[in-house]
This record gives structure tokens, sequence and C-alpha cells, in this order.
């Protein structure tokens, strides 16, 4: 019968070998022993395919203790305390712990085999996404910094970091979205040229006409300024046929031009209606006054009061002021307050019963 504590250092031998043969099966080791490593990576892989190659005489050495034990029983407890095992790097030690350092050196090795098996699965797609899309929107510094990581995943994978493949993705998507925002504006362009022609002649008429308009509240209203805001018209428009002009030989310039003469011609807009708009509420302001002058007026009427001297000095400056061109809009609604004033607070003998 075979003694008990031989037979679990038989086992330990037998489950050593079974996984040192099925390491070498193993499609990551397999990987790592055909990758034409350097630097770090092949340093980590070489000793951990060493220590591989000790756990292999740490096995052979140990059968033939073990085989010395089972023709021998009565040897057994001396030879498995005192017999000599290669063990971590091959030096001679105690069967024991030869054993666990050949166990050891398999793990490590399995270690080192799947990290750079997920380094070349993970890593290496996201590297070459990244120079696909650095090179598919032109950015070349980028599709070189990708190229150069390409190669240190594919022959240094322990050097390259999580954040030197997101760095280089960052860089990547960033240049994408830009190509992607110049490829929509040229394909626009055609449209936003037509787009930006229109635009030029609805202000071009806009201007013409406001010349008379502001021209009209000037007279009426005083502070209406008559000068017609956008005194360039003419260099905005030669702007325009350049930009058209040039979409013949540089479309992406010409877009980008495109895109600030949109924006400069929008200020000149506003710079219109700002002005039509302060003239069309002075004129609003001083027509509203003369019907509260009118109003007034007939209140004064009604209540026999518009004979009165002060009554009538009130709507005579009033009016005046109302009606004079251009108009003081300040001075005409300071004497409509005054004008309400006295037909408010009369003195007794001239209240209405």
């Amino acid at each position: 019968m075979t003694d008990p504590n031989v037979q679990a250092w038989r086992n330990a031998h037998a489950t050593l070998g079974s996984r040192l043969v099925d390491l070498e099966s193993h499609g990551n080791v397999a990987l790592a022993r055909t990758g034409a490593l350097s630097g770090g990576t092949a340093a980590t892989w070489a000793d951990a395919d060493a220590g591989l190659g000790h756990a292999w005489e740490t096995y052979r050495v140990l059968d033939d203790v073990l085989q010395r034990v089972e023709a021998d029983p009565a040897l057994g407890a001396t030879l498995l305390t005192t017999a000599q095992v290669p063990g971590e790097d091959g030096a001679p030690t105690d069967p024991s712990t030869a054993l666990s350092a050949a166990s050891r050196a398999v793990d490590d090795a399995v270690a080192v085999a799947d990290r750079l098996a997920t380094a070349w699965d993970t890593l290496a797609p996201r590297v070459g996404a990244a120079r696909s899309t650095a090179a598919a929107a032109g950015d070349a510094a980028t599709e070189r910094t990708a190229a150069v990581l390409a190669e240190l995943v594919a022959t240094d994978p322990f050097a390259v970091s999580e954040a030197d493949v997101a760095a280089v993705e960052a860089r990547a998507a960033a240049s994408g979205t830009r190509h992607t925002a110049e490829q929509t504006a040229l394909a626009r362009f055609d449209v936003d040229l037509a787009a930006a022609h229109t635009a030029l002649r609805e202000l071009e008429g806009d201007v013409e006409r406001a010349a008379s308009e502001l021209s009209h509240a000037a007279s009426r209203v005083v502070a209406v300024q008559a000068r017609v805001p956008v005194p360039d018209l003419a260099a905005v428009a030669a702007w325009l046929d350049r930009i058209t002009a040039m979409a013949d030989s540089d479309k992406a310039r010409a877009a980008t031009d495109l895109t600030a003469w949109t924006a400069a011609t929008k200020a000149r807009r506003d710079e219109l209606d700002a002005a039509l708009g302060a003239a069309r509420a002075g004129l609003q302001r001083r027509e509203e006054g003369q019907g509260l002058w009118t109003a007034l007026r007939a209140k004064a009427g009604a209540r026999k009061l518009d004979e009165q001297p002060d009554v009538a000095e009130a709507l005579t400056a009033a009016r005046d002021i109302l009606w004079h061109a251009p108009c003081d809009l300040v001075a005409a609604e300071a004497a409509l307050t005054r004008l309400s004033n006295v037909l408010t607070h009369r003195p007794k003998e001239d209240r209405t019963p």
C-alpha cells in the first residue's frame, strides 16, 4: 500500500505536470513566445519564461526523487526533506520549497501572458481606431503619434498606459469632430451662399428704405439720428463677391469666410434694426403725446376750464412743443404732465360742482 504522504507528493507532482503541459498549449503563452517583444515587456516575459524552464526542471528532478521513494519507502521521510531539487531560478533547495516555487512560476507566467493578450486585444484596436480617425480627419500629427503608440503596443505593450491610449483617442476624436463640422459646412456651403446673397439684397433694400424713414423721423423728433447705419454696405457686398469667386478654387476657405461674413452682416442688420426701432418709438411717443393733449383739451372744454389763463397757457405750451418739428419729447412730456396737474389741481372756485 502506498504511503499516504508519498501519494500526496505524487498528486502534487502530477498537478504541477498537468499545469505545465496545459501551459504549453495556452494560447496567450504561445502569443507571448512568438511575439517580437522588446524593452521592459521582453524582459518581463523572459523572466516568466525562464521561471517555466526552472519549473520543468523541478518537475523532472522531483519525479526522480519520488521514484526512489516509491522504490524504497524506508527512504521516504529522509529524501522528501533532504533531497536537493532545482527551485526558484534553478537554485537547489528542498522538495517542498521547490514545488511551491514551481507553482508560483506557472502562476506568474500565466499572469504575464494574460496581461500581454489583454494589451494586444484591447489597447491595439483602440490605438488603431484613433489612428484611422486622425488620418480621415487629416490630422497628420495625431496620426503619427498613434502610429508610434501602435508600434509600442505591438512590441512593448507594458510600456503603454491607459492614459497614453486615452490621450491619443481624445486628440483623434477632437480632430474627427472638427473634420465632421468642416464637411458639414462644405456640404451646406452652396445653400448658405445663396442665403447670404438673399440676405445682402434684403439688407440693401432695407438700408435704402431706412434712409427716408430715418430722415422723416429725425425731422419730427429731437435726438433721432438721420444718419443711416451700415455705411460700409458696398464693402460688405464686395466681400461676398470675393467669397463667391473663391469657392471655385478653395471651398473650405470660402466656407470659413462665409461664416465670418454672415456674422458681420448680422451685426449690421442688428444695428439697422436698432436705429429704426428707436426712430419708430420716438414717432409713436410723439403721436401718443398729441393724442393725450387732444384728450386733455377736451377735458378742459367739458369742464369749462379752457379759457382759464393757467389752463390756456398750459395747453398752448404743450401744443407748441408737440406740434413743433422736431419735437423735444422730454420737454413735451413734461408739458403734458404740467397740463394734467393744472387740470387736476384747481382752486375751489374753479371746480365743477
